[in-house]
């Protein structure tokens, strides 16, 4: 079996956005889809500005083909069901 890293080239990274609202992320998925752009999304939590709790954010990286992930590159195990 090869190594991934040697066979498959990575997207180059675009442009990253931070966001604040699920209608912001919809918004950009949107339009990176009419684009033909690869996307890489991450939710992350920072303490509230008021500090009373936290808020959740995403980070959106806009990228020039869709990312390759080892675990969809990578063959299903299969079972036998008896």
């Amino acid at each position: 079996m090869t190594d991934l890293d040697e066979t498959t080239v990575q997207p180059d990274l675009i442009a990253t956005h931070y966001l604040t609202s699920v209608d912001e992320v919809t918004e950009h998925l949107r339009a990176a889809n009419q684009l033909g752009l690869g996307v890489r999304v991450r939710s992350y939590l920072e303490a509230d500005e008021e500090g009373d709790g936290l808020a959740e954010h995403w980070e959106i990286e806009l990228l020039t083909a869709s990312p390759v992930l080892e675990a969809e590159m990578a063959e299903p195990e299969t079972t036998a069901v008896e």
